[in-house]
């Protein structure tokens, strides 16, 4: 037996069409154009979220500059208040050396604690080696420094023993008390310029071995 359906009253037509109209309307172009809702698809996968940079902060680099600031200040406070007044001979020109070597070691101690941050935020354990080794140059300055002032001590010293072939006394006395100060003002050099060098090496070989 053959089932008649009825065709649907115009008003059930009209309300088909206003809720086919409204969601069409509501999802926009993907309902009406399926290849362009494809197309739209596929251009979202391809977007790449890329992440913002955060500014590379330099904390151990930074230590430095303040460690080095602070040393170069104290150099500069005793030579102002007449550390170096009246120094003649061999034993000053020991002390300018150390001061030249004491810059130099302490531009490279701040090339290693500028690597230090890079490779600390990287956590390359080779290279952090590498940089360990490298820091062994800081660390060898000091008693290079120590021995330099023990060397400007003796060439003052030797200045002293010269004092004695002087007739006069007053200007053996004067001999003796310069070549006193000559070298007591070169073990000082090295030995201040030891101890800054040894505080950078400290600071970096904490930093390195920091657990992270």
């Amino acid at each position: 037996m053959d089932r008649i359906v009825a065709p649907a009253p115009p008003e059930s037509q009209e309300t088909l069409t206003c809720v086919a109209g409204a969601a069409r309307s509501a999802f926009g172009p993907s309902m009406q154009d399926p290849n362009r809702a494809a197309e739209t698809a596929v251009a979202r996968q391809r977007l790449v979220v890329v992440p913002q940079a955060r500014p590379q902060r330099r904390p151990v680099f930074l230590r430095w500059l303040c460690l080095a600031t602070a040393s170069a200040l104290v150099l500069v406070a005793l030579v102002l208040g007449g550390f170096a007044a009246g120094v003649s001979g061999a034993p000053p020109g020991v002390a300018l050396v150390i001061l030249g070597a004491t810059i130099a070691v302490g531009a490279l101690a701040g090339v290693l604690h500028w690597r230090a941050d890079r490779l600390l935020e990287a956590g390359d354990d080779a290279t952090l080696a590498k940089l360990r080794h490298d820091a062994s140059l800081v660390f060898y300055a000091v008693a290079l420094f120590q021995v330099l002032g023990m060397i400007g001590a003796l060439l003052g010293y030797r200045q002293q023993t010269q004092s004695a072939a002087l007739p006069d006394s007053q200007a053996a006395v004067h001999a003796l008390t310069l070549g006193l100060g000559n070298g007591l003002t070169a073990t000082l050099v090295g030995v201040v310029c030891s101890v800054v060098v040894w505080v950078m090496f400290l600071h970096l070989q904490h930093a390195l071995d920091k657990p992270r």
